[in-house]
């Protein structure tokens, strides 16, 4: 699976530039969600981070670009526009893992309370990607739309971060450390869905 992954996106040669490379690894993430953004992270820390202090520009660069990406896609739906962006999202969604359904819901979020739901959005894997997509095309402003990316991915990347650092302290290879990681976040994620579903079924 390691070299799968390595074979669509070089992301230990990208990684071997350093905080430059991590950056240009974050923004990728955020624009083309090739591969789980905790995986990305988990490795880029067990990999680039030696000692606790150098955590800290990691953190920051990786959070930065990661940034950079979500204004990139509020960007996006500021210029399609609500009817533009809908229809691409309908036609090619499922593509990228962004169905109508979740689209939509995303765009409702907004209606209650934005900077909550941008903060928070940031923490929940394929969410973080488009939601900046219905930030833009209801004009958040740009300023509040800004400090509630950085909030919440300055909170995801950093504790994937230094998890995949507590990972390498514990002499873990950063490929098998990252892989197993990804599959138990996985199991987590199938197990919290469930539960969710489960109990949307029994309140209706």
């Amino acid at each position: 699976m390691t070299h799968a992954i390595e074979g669509i996106i070089p992301i230990a040669s990208i990684a071997s530039y350093g905080l430059l490379g991590a950056a240009l690894l974050a923004l990728a993430e955020r624009l083309i969600p090739v591969v789980p953004s905790y995986g990305l992270f988990i490795f880029l820390g067990s990999s680039m981070v030696a000692t606790p202090i150098d955590l800290v520009p990691l953190i920051i660069a990786t959070t930065l670009a990661s940034s950079l990406g979500a204004v990139c896609w509020y960007g996006l739906g500021h210029a399609l526009g609500e009817e533009r962006t809908h229809n691409l999202v309908k036609r090619f969604g499922r593509y990228v893992w962004l169905r109508e359904p979740v689209y939509l819901s995303l765009s409702d979020r907004y209606s209650r309370n934005a900077f909550v739901a941008t903060f928070i959005g940031q923490t929940i894997p394929v969410v973080r990607v488009y939601l900046s997509l219905p930030a833009g095309i209801l004009a958040l402003p740009l300023v509040t739309f800004t400090l509630a990316v950085l909030s919440g991915s300055a909170l995801w990347v950093g504790a994937f971060i230094s998890l995949g650092y507590g990972l390498h302290v514990l002499g873990w290879n950063p490929w098998i450390a990252t892989l197993v990681a990804v599959c138990v976040l996985i199991v987590l994620e199938c197990c919290i869905l469930w539960l969710v579903r489960r109990r949307k079924d029994t309140l209706a």
